[in-house]
């Protein structure tokens, strides 16, 4: 099958939907953070000889992400750097996924006897970045037993934002960790907090802590508080 034809049937079949054979991609939408890589996967064997394309949909428009033919992979200029096709499975990656990537995905798998189609949606979700605090215990409380560090997050979104611990690099160091509820602000964006409690023991072992908004796969926030 020559190019022309291959984009004629793609796009047809864009149009017309997936077909009632075998399932080929999941039914459930896929879900991408803003900036974070994502992976469209085929749930049936990839053979060495399928030609596979992936296509996106967004409204009434119709792209070709990229296509893969026994040699080799390629990928539409606007997505050069951001997309490829494993060459193995015919799973679709895109990298740093951006709001305007939200859309359906048609994958079209021509193999040497027989055709399959499948669409996956794809929702990319907008996020904020929390801003972290990181409080010390008060004077009060060095002269107690047991010491409490709080970590604050505040106007992040979306909810999903998580709040971890990281002491000294030391497993030596033991201590409890504690997390408040998540606070929806009325502009929709949301608090977060945590916190660690160590003995008096233990806080002379401390000469840093650390506090992680973390969320997916990105890179997370950190606020670190040195100590002794």
């Amino acid at each position: 099958m020559d190019l022309f034809s291959l984009k004629s049937l793609v796009f047809s079949l864009c149009f017309i939907g997936p077909s009632v054979g075998q399932k080929i991609v999941s039914e459930s939408p896929a879900q991408a953070y803003l900036g974070e890589n994502t992976t469209l996967k085929i749930l049936i064997e990839n053979e060495p000889s399928n030609i596979i394309t992936w296509n996106f949909k967004g409204g009434n428009q119709i792209l070709n992400v990229a296509l893969l033919r026994p040699e080799g992979v390629k990928v539409n200029e606007r997505y050069k750097g951001r997309a490829s096709i494993d060459s193995a499975n015919g799973h679709l990656t895109l990298t740093s996924a951006q709001l305007n990537d939200s859309g359906n995905y048609t994958v079209l798998v021509l193999g040497e006897n027989t055709t399959e189609i499948g669409i996956v949606k794809l929702h990319v979700v907008d996020i904020l970045h929390p801003n972290l605090t990181l409080l010390a215990p008060s004077s009060e409380e060095l002269q107690q037993k047991k010491l409490t560090l709080t970590c604050l997050g505040n106007k992040g979104f979306p909810s999903d934002w998580q709040l971890r611990w990281h002491v000294n690099g030391s497993s030596q160091v033991h201590w409890k960790e504690e997390w408040g509820p998540v606070r929806r602000l009325d502009d929709d964006h949301y608090t977060w907090s945590s916190f660690l409690t160590v003995d008096e023991e233990n806080w002379k072992k401390i000469s840093s802590v650390t506090c992680r908004a973390i969320l997916g796969s990105l890179a997370p926030v950190s606020v670190t508080l040195k100590i002794n």
